[in-house]
């Protein structure tokens, strides 16, 4: 005998049914082969380094380091996390988070506002020798400067 499932409010196992609104995944409009936006990763125009691209809440394109970061050492205006593949400002208690490309790219000088840690210092530095690597191999080429 099958017992009646559509009465319960527990799976199989007996934990509890639970739902979630769904978030849709969608199509970014301007996309010529139809990916899912949702995380696309890229190359820095202007420095040749990863970085991984998700919506923000509103609906703008914010550029992330790929790799998370130990929040103790990131700046708190700096901190971001990803939930469901939409990046909010840091506001959770997690021990890491993702940090705004544009603060450690070595293509930019970074903000005047920002104190920058020895640790973002060391990152911004790992990411400026991978930068003159890909130079150096061809595999980039920097924007010619402004006249």
């Amino acid at each position: 005998m099958c017992p009646n499932t559509a009465s319960t409010s527990r799976h199989w196992d007996g934990s509890p049914r639970t739902t979630r609104a769904r978030r849709p995944l969608r199509v970014a409009a301007t996309s010529p082969s139809r990916l899912l936006r949702c995380g696309q990763s890229v190359r820095c125009r202007l420095c040749g380094n990863r970085i991984d691209v998700y919506p923000c809440s509103d609906q703008r394109p914010i550029a992330l380091h790929p790799d998370e970061l130990a929040t103790a050492q990131i700046p708190e205006s700096c901190r971001w996390h990803l939930s469901c593949g939409i990046a909010h400002p840091h506001a959770d208690a997690s021990a890491w988070c993702r940090i705004p490309h544009t603060v450690l790219c070595p293509g930019r000088t970074p903000p005047a506002i920002l104190q920058l840690s020895p640790h973002i210092e060391a990152v911004r530095r790992q990411l400026a020798v991978r930068s003159s690597r890909l130079i150096d191999t061809g595999a980039f080429t920097p924007p010619a400067p402004p006249d």
